[in-house]
């Protein structure tokens, strides 16, 4: 994330894709980001090569579109009283194109979506998407699941192998800190399987911290990450949790792509997803 960047807010005008927008307003208003508004429509048939005179047989089709249409500027209206540079984007979905398709070729920085939270029905945003998203694009993507607890970002948590390929993430996340006027808060979690002695922690921590005496670090014991995740979350209450996610072999494995998945379709906390550059 960077100054100048482009956010794209994924909505479907739920409540749930409200709360995505708060969180939207805080990051572009700091970062001096641009904002696409993006929503996906199903159609029946291909919308974009139906012929003009035949959408009439559609009616339901062009409600729901109006409809779009008209939530989608007032979306861009409140973005723009903000003082953000915001556009729309209404997407008609048929056939066997999927929504990071259209993600990837809106070539954001960062992607934020709603997701409904624990015992919904829907289990996410067009069912499965966010899962999908998640494996398959390496975009940034915020992942909101009820109405934040603050009216402003103050708290942000990275959760980290503390390995030399995360420190570029963290020095990231230290800027965006900074940005917003919030803490940064650096967790290792040791488990029995990745244990760690206490004087080796203790090591990892001052690398990658360096001669940062802001950024507030915890060490976790539990049995398992998402133990640890869920502790940490629970006590201190970040208003978003990142995890950085990688396919490469070794201890960076430790938080792979699913830890991320199960904790952001089992959790009601908000998750920032990153993938490492190789």
């Amino acid at each position: 994330m960077k100054i100048n960047a482009k956010i794209l807010l994924m909505t479907d005008f739920s409540d749930v894709a409200g709360f995505a927008l708060f969180y939207t307003k805080q990051l572009a208003s700091k970062l001096k980001a641009k904002v696409e508004v993006m929503h996906i429509l199903s159609t029946p048939v291909d919308w974009v090569r139906l012929d003009k005179d035949k959408e009439k047989f559609y009616p339901e089709t062009l409600n729901a579109i109006a409809n779009a249409k008209s939530n989608l500027s007032s979306i861009v209206n409140d973005l723009e009283k903000q003082g953000i540079n915001a556009y729309s984007s209404l997407i008609y979905s048929f056939g066997s194109e999927t929504v990071f398709e259209h993600v990837q070729n809106a070539k954001p920085d960062l992607v934020i979506m709603g997701s409904e939270g624990r015992g919904a029905k829907k289990p996410f945003y067009l069912g499965s998407t966010a899962q999908k998203v998640l494996r398959n694009i390496k975009t940034p993507i915020l992942i909101v699941k009820e109405e934040p607890a603050h009216n402003e970002i103050k708290k942000i948590a990275f959760l980290s192998t503390l390995e030399k390929s995360q420190k570029p993430i963290f020095k990231k996340l230290k800027k965006l800190a900074d940005l917003l006027g919030a803490q940064l808060d650096l967790i290792f979690i040791n488990t029995p399987y990745h244990f760690h002695e206490s004087a080796e922690i203790d090591e990892m921590f001052d690398e990658m911290l360096e001669s940062d005496n802001t950024t507030q670090h915890f060490l976790i014991n539990a049995k398992d990450p998402e133990n640890g995740v869920i502790y940490y979350a629970e006590n201190h209450q970040p208003d978003f949790l990142t995890l950085a996610k990688t396919e490469k072999s070794g201890l960076t494995k430790f938080f792979n792509p699913s830890l991320t998945e199960n904790l952001a379709k089992t959790h009601n906390f908000p998750i920032l997803s990153i993938c490492l550059e190789e």
